[in-house]
């Protein structure tokens, strides 16, 4: 790896190019959009596949923050 030329997928200038690339992989079916944007297995500490998951429904809470913008209204926030 060249990590001098490390970069960061949201950077500004980086972020319209992935986007693209991501626009022509889905039109080609080479990906799809699931169900789930990530499984993330806290054990193995990575990703999991759909497919290696077994979904089972589970009474929780799900909870919701407002991080308020620095110098906005009281109604703007980040969801």
């Amino acid at each position: 790896a060249d990590w001098k030329r490390e970069r960061f997928t949201l950077e500004q200038d980086l972020n319209q190019a992935v986007v693209e690339a991501f626009v022509r992989l889905y039109e080609r079916g080479l990906i799809y959009k699931g169900s789930y944007l990530v499984n993330w297995s806290p054990s193995l500490q990575t990703a999991v596949s759909d497919l290696e998951v077994e979904y089972s429904e589970e009474k929780g809470t799900l909870f919701h923050f407002k991080y308020p913008v620095e110098g906005g209204g009281p109604e703007d926030f980040i969801p």
